[in-house]
């Protein structure tokens, strides 16, 4: 069970009960627990640790908003030129940044590195 405090003024606390119930994929979520158990993690929790990250940074977490990078190991030979082919027409096109521009979007991002 989940519980929440309310802070006052008088720096009394109110403790609440709550409970949330997440409409889940069944298979999705047994997979997940499967996953989450091999570190000793329940679900709940990790919809817990999700929220508290959502809440702090006011913002979901980037590797869930930015598309997975491909892995070299796991690309065929097709997969692999159409990557590099896609860097060559962004150079053609003039989608390049220089490296300070690319500095000041990871500060900005992320704050001074």
């Amino acid at each position: 069970m989940n519980t929440a405090v309310l802070e006052r003024e008088e720096a009394k606390t109110i403790t609440i009960d709550l409970n949330a119930f997440l409409q889940v994929d069944p298979v999705l979520r047994m997979q997940a627990e499967a996953v989450l158990s091999q570190s000793g993690m329940t679900v709940s929790r990790a919809v817990d640790l999700l929220l508290n990250y959502i809440v702090s940074l006011k913002k979901l977490p980037d590797a869930l908003l930015m598309p997975p990078i491909p892995c070299l190991d796991e690309m065929t030979d097709e997969e692999f030129d159409e990557f590099v082919q896609a860097g060559f027409d962004d150079i053609a096109e003039g989608r390049t940044y220089t490296p300070d521009e690319v500095r000041e979007i990871l500060r900005s991002e992320y704050g001074e590195l």
